[in-house]
C-alpha cells in the first residue's frame, strides 16, 4: 500500500525491496538498513521498536519528530534564504542598470558638453569594467564559491564555517536555539524507544546538523563512559545554554529525563519561531533601506548631470 502511494520512483523501489526483505524472512529495520533512503535515526527506531515489542509507538514518535523537525528547518531556510534572494536581485538590478540604461544616458550628456558629476563617472567607469572583463569576473566568483565548498567538504573548513554561523549577529542565537531544539527532540525521542543511553547519544550527535554540536555530544558519550553525569560535559562544551544543561541535571536527578528534555525541545521549537518572526521583521526594513539605497544611487547618477548642465545654463 506505501509503495503504491508513493509518488517517488526511489523510495518507492526502496519500500518495495523492504517488503521483499521481509517476505523472506528479514526484520524490517535489517531491510530498512540495507536501502540509502531511510535516515539513521529511523532505522535505529525501527530496531529498538522491534526489539521491545513497540514498534508501532516508535513509528508514531518518529512521524512527530520528523513533522517537528522538518518545521524547524524550513522556519530556519525561509529567514535566511529570503534575504539572500533579495540581495541577488538587487544586485542583478544594479548591473542592468549600470550597463544598460546608464551609458545611454551618458552618450546623451556628453553630446551636450554636459560635465558629469563624480558618481556618474564612478559608475560608468564600473560599467566599462563590467563590459570589458565581465567574463573574469565571472569566473572569479566561480572559482571563489567552488574553493569555498571544497574547503567546507574538510575537516578544517566544517569547523571553521560552524564556528561562523554561531557567531553571525542575528542567524547566530537561530542556529543554536535549532540545535537544542533537534538535540533534545532527537535524544528524548531514543530514550523513549527504550534505547540504551550511549546508542542514542551516539545516534543524536550524528543528526545534529552542526560538526562543533557533533564533537560535543561525542565527547559527552565518552565522558558517560567513563562514570561522568550528562549535564557536566553539555555544560562544560559552551555550546548548550544553561537551560538545556539544567533541564537535563533535573532530569537525571529526578529520573525523568525523557520528560525534562521533551520540555525543552518544545520550548526551544516556539523559541526558533519567535526569533525566525524577529529575524524576519528585522530584515524588511533592512531589505528596503538597502534598495532605496540603491534606487538613489542610480536616480543620482541619471540626475546629477542635468542639475549641473541646468546650472551651468543658469550661471550663462
Amino acid at each position: 500500500m506505501l509503495a503504491d502511494q508513493t509518488e517517488n520512483k526511489t523510495l518507492k523501489a526502496a519500500v518495495l525491496n523492504v517488503h521483499d526483505g521481509v517476505q523472506k524472512g528479514d526484520t524490517l529495520a535489517g531491510s530498512m538498513k540495507k536501502e540509502k533512503v531511510f535516515p539513521p535515526l529511523l532505522v535505529s527506531m525501527v530496531e529498538a521498536g522491534e526489539a521491545s515489542g513497540n514498534i508501532e509507538i516508535s513509528l508514531e514518535r518518529m512521524s512527530e519528530h520528523f513533522e517537528k523537525d522538518t518545521r524547524v528547518k524550513g522556519l530556519l531556510k525561509k529567514a535566511m534564504i529570503y534575504p539572500i534572494v533579495i540581495l541577488v536581485v538587487a544586485v542583478i538590478v544594479l548591473v542592468v542598470m549600470v550597463v544598460g540604461v546608464l551609458p545611454s544616458f551618458a552618450e546623451m550628456f556628453e553630446d551636450m558638453d554636459a560635465e558629469l558629476p563624480g558618481l556618474t563617472k564612478a559608475l560608468l567607469s564600473l560599467s566599462d569594467i563590467l563590459k570589458g572583463y565581465w567574463y573574469i569576473i565571472i569566473a572569479v566568483i566561480v572559482g571563489i564559491v567552488v574553493a569555498i565548498k571544497l574547503y567546507g567538504k574538510t575537516e578544517t573548513g566544517k569547523r571553521v564555517f560552524a564556528k561562523m554561523i554561531l557567531k553571525l549577529p542575528v542567524f547566530g542565537k537561530l542556529n543554536v536555539k535549532t540545535a537544542c531544539a533537534r538535540f533534545a527532540r532527537t535524544f528524548s525521542t531514543m530514550l523513549a524507544s527504550g534505547m540504551p543511553m550511549l546508542e542514542a547519544m551516539e545516534i543524536t550527535s550524528r543528526t545534529i546538523g552542526n560538526i562543533l554540536y557533533q564533537d560535543a555530544l561525542e565527547e559527552t558519550t565518552t565522558q558517560i563512559q567513563r562514570g561522568v553525569t550528562l549535564a557536566q560535559p553539555l555544560k562544560k562544551s559552551g555550546l548548550f545554554p544553561p537551560l538545556v544543561v539544567h533541564m537535563v541535571g533535573i532530569g537525571e536527578e529526578t529520573g525523568n529525563l525523557e520528560g525534562m528534555l521533551n520540555n525543552t525541545a518544545r520550548y526551544y521549537d516556539e523559541e526558533v519561531e519567535i526569533a525566525t518572526q524577529q529575524v524576519m521583521a528585522l530584515i524588511e526594513p533592512m531589505i528596503i533601506i538597502v534598495m532605496a539605497g540603491i534606487v538613489i544611487l542610480i536616480l543620482g547618477a541619471i540626475y546629477g548631470p542635468i542639475i549641473t548642465m541646468y546650472n551651468t545654463l543658469g550661471n550663462a
